[in-house]
Parts: structure tokens; sequence; C-alpha cells
């Protein structure tokens, strides 16, 4: 054999070898265990209405509790926890560590916290709702369903406008803006004349009133199909950066067959 032959082999064989190492190597470092605890930090709480001192009367989802963990960043990207209906918040996935936290919608604008979140931390935020929505009425009569209500703003100075208020009708017990019947949302042109809610835009200093200086009845003759169960509840909402509404209570409404 040749001495050029033979070169080339055993350069052959180094290039195999230091293939073989720097593979062996990428395969070693891909099996290096992650030495970062998994999230099992836990934050929860309620969002309490001001003006009753219970739960805030919310949708599924529609308010948020924003948080900024601050432990390993100046500037971090926020964070969301959605609150549920019955006004909980709930999040067990989290880091430990350092967070600043604000409760964000159908109400007054609240301070923004800085919380400690560790292995279970709690946190309520008591909040005022722009509108307290009261006198609620659901029944069937007529083959129709009527539903009604009024409001109030618990804070006038400064009140962003009424923007308008309507019924939601769901076919199970979540109900709310983001969980209901899209027929009743229908408007009756392009001009955007609402068909079954009611658009309002007004200061509440211009809205008509009843002796007690609350809202006037605002109500609706509804068409509904026989044998069905609806979930009933009525919301209004303010022009303001969220535009979420704020609602009644939930009713359930059983409909007889034909």
């Amino acid at each position: 054999m040749e001495i050029n032959e033979v070169k080339y082999l055993n350069m052959k064989k180094v290039i195999f070898s230091l293939l073989v190492g720097a593979s062996a190597l990428l395969a070693t470092s891909c099996m290096e265990v992650d030495n970062f605890d998994e999230p099992d930090a836990h934050f929860t709480g309620r969002i309490i209405d001001s003006t009753t001192g219970q739960n805030i009367l919310a949708d599924q989802g529609e308010n948020r509790i924003r948080i900024w963990e601050k432990s390993y960043s100046i500037s971090p990207a926020p964070q969301d926890i959605p609150v549920k209906q019955d006004g909980t918040f709930n999040n067990t996935k989290l880091f430990k560590g350092t967070y600043d936290v604000v409760a964000e919608g159908a109400w007054w604008p609240c301070d923004t916290i800085r919380v400690g979140i560790g292995k279970k931390s709690t946190e309520d935020f008591e909040v005022t709702p722009y509108l307290v929505m009261f006198d609620f009425k659901a029944e069937y009569v007529n083959d129709s369903l009527t539903m009604s209500c009024r409001f109030y703003p618990p804070i006038e100075k400064d009140l962003p406008n009424i923007r308008e208020i309507r019924p939601f009708l769901s076919l199970n017990q979540f109900c709310g803006a983001g969980n209901s019947i899209s027929y009743y949302n229908t408007p009756v042109d392009k001009e955007e004349n609402p068909l079954y809610w009611k658009s309002i835009m007004k200061p509440w200093a211009g809205l008509p009133k009843l002796e007690d200086g609350k809202s006037e009845v605002y109500s609706w003759r509804l068409p509904v199909k026989p044998g069905y169960v609806y979930f009933v509840r009525i919301g209004a909402k303010v022009n303001d950066t969220h535009q979420k509404y704020n609602y009644t209570e939930i009713k359930m409404i059983e409909i007889p067959s034909e």
C-alpha cells in the first residue's frame, strides 16, 4: 500500500472518531437533567363587591387578575388569571416569587399591589362596580320570556358614559357576554339599531330616573323555544377601557312543552 493511501485511511479514521465523539457528547448533553423546579406556586382569592360584601357577579373569564413576575426581570410580560363566574380566581402553576398584581374588570380601577406568591397564597380584592344591577325579574308569560331590571352607579363622579344594557340567554349555567345564545345579539340593520339590546351612550346625568334617583326599568320580551331550559341574566356596561359588563344574578327559566 502506498504512503498516500495510508495517510488517507488514517485521516478517515480520525474524522470518524471525531464525529463519534461529538455525537456522544451531544447525546450526553441532551440527557442532562433540567435543574429548574416545576412551577407549583398557588395563587387564589376572591373579587369582592364593595356594595354587597359578596363575590362580584361575573361571567366566566370576562374579568381578570393581571400579574407581572418581578423576581427575575425589570420589565416582565404580563400574565392573566381569569376570574370565574362565582367571582373567584385560581392558578396552581406559577413560579414562586414576587409579583405585581392588579384586578381588572367592570369596576373602578384598582391600585397595583406587590405580592409574594409561594406554595399557597391567597389575596382578596375589594372593588367598586361601575353599575349595580338590581330588581331583576324574569318569567315566562304568554309564550314569551319577559326580563327586566334597573341599575345605578355607586360612584357618579367621573363615571364614563353608560354604553348599553342587554339581556343574556344561555342553555347552560354559564351565562354572560362570553357564554350566550348569539341569536339575541343580532342587530336589526346596518345602522346597528339593536333588536334585543339597548344602546344608550349617554352620561348617567342624562338618563331618565325614577323617584329614588335610580334608573328607569329596562325590559324585554323575548321569543323562546318550548321545552327548553334557559339560564338568563341582564348586563350593562360603561364606555371605559375594558368595556366589561356588570351583571344581575342568573335565573333558570323552564319553558313548558307545547
